[in-house]
Formats: C-alpha cells, sequence, structure tokens
C-alpha cells in the first residue's frame, strides 16, 4: 500500500494518524523547503527520522556535540571510522568509548521526536508513504508511540503563541536575578535544574536549549516559567551589543600592538644601519680627502717654489 499527495490537502498529523490506526510499516518521506524528511514506522509506532539535508542542526552528530555529550573531534574521528568499518555512528561513539549507551539512546529519541513534532507544523509540501520493510532490531532499537507524539505536538502548537510572547527570540540572552532557595530546588526535577544552570548572562536561548539535552519546547517553557516568576530577566541586547564590541576591539588590540612593535623595531634597525652606513662613508671620505690632498700638496710643491723663484727674478730684473 503506498500513498502520496499534497499538504495543504492531508495534514502531517492526519497522515500519522492513518498509519498508526492501521499499523503500517513503512517509509514516510515529506518534502518541504528544508529538502525532504525521512520517517520510518515500524507498525504504527514512530522507529526512525532523519532530517533533510538542508538541516545539519538536527542530525544526530551535531546534536550530541551541541549538547556536551562529545567534542567535535570525537565527532570527525567517528565520522572517518564510521566510513571504513560501515556501523553505525552511534555504535562507533560507544565502541569508542565517548559516550555511554544511554547518553545516545535519550538524544536519538530526542531528535526523532522533535523532528517529528517540527514536520507536524509544516504546512506546505508533498508527502508520500511507500509501505516495505524496515530494518529494526527487536529490543535494541526503541518505538515511539504515535498517539503521544500527536497530543505532545498538538499541545505545543497552542502554547507556542504563549511562550514566545513571553521570550520571542531565541537570540535573546538571559541572565538570573532571583536565587531560589532549597526548599523551592528541591521541588523542581534535575533537568529543570540544569536549565537554571546554563543561564549565566552570556548563553542565548539557543544555546541553552542545545546545552539542555531537552525538546526545544519543553526547554523554551521552562525558561519562560523562570520569567515569569521573576527567577531570570532578559539582558539588554545594546548593552550585550556593546560588551561584544569591547572585547572584539581587546582581541584586535594585541595583534594590532604586535604589528605596530614589530614594525617600529623594523624601522629601528633600518635607521641604525643607515646612520651607520652614512658615518663610515663620512669617514672614508674624509680619509681619501686629507690623503689626496696631502699627494696634491706633494706634487705640486717643486712647481710653487720654482713659480716664486722665478718670481723674485722678475722683481730684481724691473727697473
Amino acid at each position: 500500500m503506498s500513498f502520496e499527495g499534497s499538504l495543504e490537502s492531508f495534514a502531517i498529523a492526519e497522515i500519522f494518524q492513518l498509519i498508526a490506526t492501521q499499523a503500517k510499516t513503512g517509509v514516510l518521506e515529506i518534502s518541504s523547503e528544508d529538502g525532504v524528511s525521512v520517517v520510518r514506522f515500524v507498525k504504527g509506532d514512530l522507529f526512525d527520522a532523519m532530517p533533510a539535508k538542508k538541516a545539519p542542526d538536527d542530525f544526530i552528530g551535531t546534536m550530541l556535540v551541541k549538547a556536551g555529550y562529545i567534542t567535535p573531534k570525537q565527532l570527525e574521528y567517528a565520522l572517518s571510522m564510521q566510513e571504513k568499518n560501515l556501523r553505525r555512528l552511534g555504535d562507533t561513539l560507544i565502541r569508542m568509548g565517548a559516550i555511554r549507551t544511554s547518553e545516545f539512546q535519550n538524544i536519538l529519541t530526542l531528535q526523532r521526536r522533535e523532528l517529528a513534532f517540527r514536520l507536524l507544523r509544516t504546512k506546505r509540501g508533498n508527502y508520500k508513504f511507500t509501505q516495505m520493510e524496515v530494518d529494526f532490531e527487536e529490543g535494541v532499537d526503541t518505538l515511539i508511540n504515535v498517539s503521544a507524539i500527536l497530543m505532545e505536538g498538538s499541545r505545543q502548537i497552542d502554547e507556542w503563541p504563549g511562550v514566545f510572547a513571553r521570550i520571542p527570540s531565541d537570540k535573546l540572552i538571559l541572565r538570573k536575578v532571583k536565587s531560589l532557595s532549597e526548599d523551592e530546588r528541591a521541588e523542581l526535577g534535575e533537568e529543570i535544574l540544569r536549565i537554571l544552570g546554563l543561564v549565566d548572562g552570556e548563553r542565548t536561548v539557543r544555546e541553552i536549549i542545545n546545552r539542555s539535552r531537552m525538546g526545544e519546547f519543553d526547554a523554551w517553557d521552562t525558561l519562560a516559567r523562570f520569567y515569569d516568576d521573576g527567577v531570570i530577566d532578559i539582558v539588554r541586547q545594546d548593552k550585550v551589543k556593546k560588551e561584544r564590541i569591547r572585547r572584539r576591539r581587546r582581541k584586535a588590540l594585541v595583534p594590532g600592538r604586535l604589528k605596530d612593535l614589530v614594525a617600529a623595531a623594523i624601522l629601528t634597525v633600518c635607521a641604525l644601519s643607515l646612520l651607520s652606513y652614512t658615518s663610515e662613508w663620512k669617514i672614508w671620505t674624509t680619509l681619501d680627502y686629507h690623503k689626496l690632498w696631502g699627494d696634491a700638496v706633494r706634487q705640486y710643491a717643486p712647481l710653487e717654489e720654482r713659480a716664486q723663484r722665478w718670481g723674485e727674478r722678475r722683481n730684481t730684473e724691473l727697473p
């Protein structure tokens, strides 16, 4: 069984619901402005989701780096090893000891959920579902209930406007303005406290979300709640821009001053060399002048004496 069409006539939520109701196994391709996203289902449950090539931030490797699980160098090495051993990226990273199995599974589930929620908000594009066997390992791979995805996605769509009204951009920088008491901290979960710990007056909302290891909506909504309670506040952007400009200037001054020092040193060496050369030239010129003058005097002295004697003789002959 295969079906395809336009998202304007058949929404993503309806497609997910149809696949879940009929417990279909196959591949759903969704074409949008970002490219082609692929979602695989096993007996009506969501098994795997691969983002479009034009959305590299959704790749599992990029998410692991942004979440702080691995470093960019570890990811680069794992990708090079993956080309040789043809294993999955997760298996390669786990064998390397860069990440634990539970940590990778958490990010993998988060990636699939986030892509599914984003696809539910897609309004334009085309879809195509092909019923086929999917490479699924029982007991190893995990499945996500589609009904839970649809319910959570519907709630997010309804509440996103309220979240944006309080924190309208992921480029804003947040800072703490109030400390929580021990009783208040005890009531909050570890994930919530982790988000609060990431607020340092330097990170943007997007950076906090990436490192929170939570979903985009959950992390953003948590920040909005802290904002409502007066625990955090938005840093004025003009102050942030001025501070960043100062930092850039400080960084730029160091190479600039170094260049000035090098240039001054070069000019000093050139000046000293020129001065030394000029002094030596003057000395040699003076010595040569005196030598030539002495030779001329010695050479023409007899002529001068003869001229003087001839003049004396002429004077005696005059009447």
